[in-house]
């Protein structure tokens, strides 16, 4: 039940479209997503903007990572044998992935070079990870979602240490996807896609959570996927099957609703960028293309810088 009027609606705008050329039409995948519309050899997911002014995104069926320079010139800036999903940029400058077949993985933008981060947990492979974030002190969350959901509710959410501790936050997810800390570090939210949910986790001193609550509660077919936060404290909650990005407030009310600005309904993830740090970039997966809405705020943390080892 909710009590909250309308909020307002903001349509975004087309950034950038994936140019014919760098979809892999000739090329066979084995990835198959769960949507009704054709699929256009190609799924961009993952949105990271860096200080350099390029915004990277990953091609998931094709184990991809394009990089869309300030000129929206559109490269391939790394190709594997896996199914990227979440970008992150660690304490050190590096890109770590989360990548469904792999792992967790780094990636040295200036060489291309793809390396293991954290592949197992006890020599057993993980699931199927999709999204990641690193807090102040350098604590790597990540979501183990794999094809989990209502009738196998075993999804995971991991925090690994610098010391390369790695514990398990939640066992019983109900296919956990995006993460986004709260301005403070003392919340972290995933979002449960399958539950059409989101999840609030207190994070205490020592690494452990409890009393985990619901924060949100969608509806439709598909569920909450991305996540971000801006400086203000509203959460942004990307929503595929609903061809929408809500705004919550910092207390869970409504705030804004943002819309797809094409034909893709597919609005998978989110991240903020731009010159200042007030444009949200978001993923319009399956038509191949990323939007924009200019903000009246910057992201929660800075733009990023990214360092080559």
């Amino acid at each position: 039940m909710n009590f909250y009027p309308c909020p307002p609606t903001i349509t975004a705008s087309l950034y950038v479209r994936i140019p014919n050329e760098i979809r892999c039409k000739d090329r066979s995948t084995e990835w198959r997503g769960g949507f009704s519309r054709p699929f256009q050899n190609i799924f961009l997911e993952g949105p990271l903007y860096t200080t350099s002014g390029d915004l990277y995104v990953v091609d998931i069926p094709y184990g991809r990572i394009l990089r869309i320079s300030p000129t929206k010139e559109v490269t391939v800036a790394a190709e594997w044998d896996g199914e990227p999903n979440g970008l992150a940029v660690d304490p050190e400058g590096r890109i770590a992935i989360a990548d469904y077949k792999q792992g967790i993985l780094t990636f040295d933008p200036v060489t291309g070079n793809i390396s293991n981060r954290i592949t197992r947990r006890n020599l057993e492979r993980f699931k199927g990870p999709n999204d990641l974030i690193f807090d102040k002190a350098g604590n790597l969350y990540f979501t183990d979602q794999g094809q989990t959901g209502l009738t196998d509710p075993t999804g995971r959410v991991y925090r690994l240490s610098p010391d390369g501790k790695l514990d398990t936050l939640v066992s019983n997810g109900v296919s956990p996807n995006g993460l986004a800390l709260s301005r403070d570090e003392r919340f972290l939210f995933v979002a449960m896609t399958r539950a059409n949910a989101v999840w609030r986790l207190p994070l205490h001193a020592d690494g452990t959570t409890s009393k985990v609550g619901l924060f949100y509660q969608g509806f439709g077919n598909v569920g909450p996927d991305g996540l971000v936060v801006d400086e203000e404290g509203s959460l942004f909650v990307c929503d595929p099957g609903l061809g929408s990005v809500f705004v919550l407030n910092a207390n869970g009310t409504p705030k804004a609703r943002i819309v797809s600005g094409s034909e893709g309904i597919n609005l998978t993830n989110c991240c903020f960028g731009g010159k200042d740090g007030m444009t949200l970039f978001i993923t319009d997966s399956l038509e191949g293309n990323v939007q924009y809405v200019e903000w009246h705020c910057r992201g929660a943390t800075a733009v990023p810088k990214i360092v080559s080892k």
